[in-house]
């Protein structure tokens, strides 16, 4: 029963932060056109008024994008490259967004001031933390993925049958996400202690570890309840598209349409996550 008040919480808390959510969606379009008008004006100058573009739209067809590159990439490949850096820009910003984000669930004060007061303030250090989370999930991918993708060929070859090989791959996918969920979790308990008691970032991050560890079937049912709800909106857009498809120009503008609204949905499920998890931490008597 505690359990679904404080998802019910989280819920209805993450709808009174739609300004914020709508804040960050603007902030993530403002970032995403530059890129975006690039791509449009080397596809304009690479193709011009050809038709060949409109094969791509009933959907996704590998033969067709495979073809599509090799005529193409050559003006493709530079957009490549500046979509890794726009990523890491991205990547350093999202630091910053977290912190607002946090600020105004821990401080309860929904407003974009304090959420630039909060990005602000905690930016150095919610950085150093994302650094250390960013090792431990790779070092953890090290220890589980990693070993058995190198062997692939060796075990297709002395394993009975491809199912055993993709069997035991399932297994150690599993395995990785319980590991992906727990420092994701830890990750978002680590930063609001910071926020909530001034904690050092290693303090936090002793707390965090250890909130989530001693809490991990609590934690993970508010990540996997609202997880599965991006997932179900995401299901019910692709399930849209693949009656339809933006095979008009109509079509397109709606689709366009969805899609953004699907971008919003995915935030605010996010604020839910973020604020569920402040909930229980608060609640914790023990950090």
């Amino acid at each position: 029963m505690k359990m679904i008040n404080t998802i019910k919480n989280a819920f209805f808390t993450g709808l009174h932060h739609w300004k914020i959510v709508l804040l960050v969606y603007l902030l993530q379009l403002l970032m995403v056109i530059p890129l975006a008008m690039q791509v449009w004006h080397v596809l304009e100058a690479s193709i011009g008024n050809s038709l060949e573009i409109n094969k791509l739209l009933p959907g996704y067809d590998h033969t067709v994008i495979s073809d599509f590159l090799k005529v193409h990439g050559g003006s493709i490949t530079p957009l490549i490259g500046q979509l890794r850096w726009g990523l890491l820009v991205w990547a350093i910003f999202s630091v910053f967004i977290n912190g607002g984000v946090l600020f105004t669930l821990v401080k309860k004060t929904p407003s974009w001031m304090a959420f630039w007061t909060g990005g602000a303030t905690y930016f150095s250090r919610f950085f150093r933390i994302a650094l250390v989370f960013l090792s431990l999930l790779l070092l953890w991918t090290g220890i589980t993925l990693l070993p058995y993708l190198a062997n692939l060929q060796v075990n297709l070859e002395t394993m009975a049958s491809e199912k055993t090989v993709l069997g035991y791959f399932l297994i150690i996918v599993l395995v990785w996400l319980v590991g992906f969920i727990y420092l994701t979790i830890a990750s978002i308990v680590a930063k609001t202690t910071i926020i909530e008691q001034g904690l050092t970032t290693w303090q936090a991050l002793k707390r965090g570890l250890g909130f989530t560890f001693r809490h991990f079937f609590k934690t993970t049912t508010i990540f996997l309840f609202f997880s599965l709800l991006q997932l179900l909106a995401l299901a019910i857009y692709w399930w849209l598209e693949s009656r339809s498809g933006m095979v008009t120009k109509e079509l397109v503008v709606v689709f366009f349409l969805v899609q953004q609204g699907l971008v919003l949905l995915r935030l605010m499920v996010r604020m839910m996550l973020n604020a569920g998890l402040v909930e229980l931490t608060s609640k914790d008597t023990n950090l």
